[in-house]
């Protein structure tokens, strides 16, 4: 049976740059195509492109991964997902960052595949699930004490032009069309509106 390798790689935004884990894929002379990339958090294996990348391992298939926090951040489900894939699926997972972390390399050492693996992975899931934490918690005290010093947080609330009551007055009494009420306020159709309902209450 043939077999293929895949590469996985995941960000957490949208916004930040996969280039340098697709570049270091690439040079194990995987194809483009057979690497999978997901920009969202780790929290879980929730990720559209992880689910198809899945449905292609058979047995025998190389799965690379750059390190183990792109693969996870939650430790019990990084677990369920290990044994998941090389021990149902049969295929073998290689976090490239850290050579311990290569199914491959037991196989032919009765128990000894198990042993290391799980201590290992038991010890890196669970720093991957400890700096998940200690970033939620970072992120938390910030937007605490920027609230603290006034920061205001969401949308900016809208504000009225400063000839705001003249205009209204002229629409409102039928001397002026919509149309030239916010154009002569330099305002969209839809904020006009928008400030309208807020100046009358409802």
């Amino acid at each position: 049976m043939q077999t293929k390798a895949f590469g996985y790689v995941r960000v957490s935004s949208k916004d930040q740059n996969v280039d340098r884990q697709v570049k270091d894929i690439l040079a194990l002379g995987i194809n483009e195509r057979d690497i999978f990339i997901d920009k969202q958090s780790g929290k879980d294996f929730d990720r559209p492109m992880y689910k198809v990348l899945k449905s292609y391992l058979r047995p025998g298939d190389k799965l690379y991964i750059k390190s183990l926090d792109r693969f996870g951040r939650n430790k019990e489900q990084i677990l369920e997902e290990w044994r998941n894939i090389t021990k149902e699926i049969g295929a073998d997972i290689i976090v490239m960052d850290m050579p311990l972390l290569d199914s491959t390399k037991y196989k032919n050492i009765s128990g000894l595949e198990s042993l290391i693996t799980d201590i290992v992975l038991q010890l890196l899931s669970y720093f991957a699930e400890e700096e998940r934490s200690r970033i939620k918690t970072r992120q938390a005290e910030g937007i605490f004490i920027a609230k603290r010093k006034g920061v205001k947080f969401g949308r900016p609330s809208m504000e009225y032009p400063p000839e705001w009551d003249y205009y209204y007055s002229l629409w409102k009494h039928g001397k002026a069309t919509a149309v030239e009420t916010f154009t002569r306020l330099n305002l969209k159709k839809a904020t006009f509106y928008k400030l309208v309902r807020k100046y009358e209450g409802r």
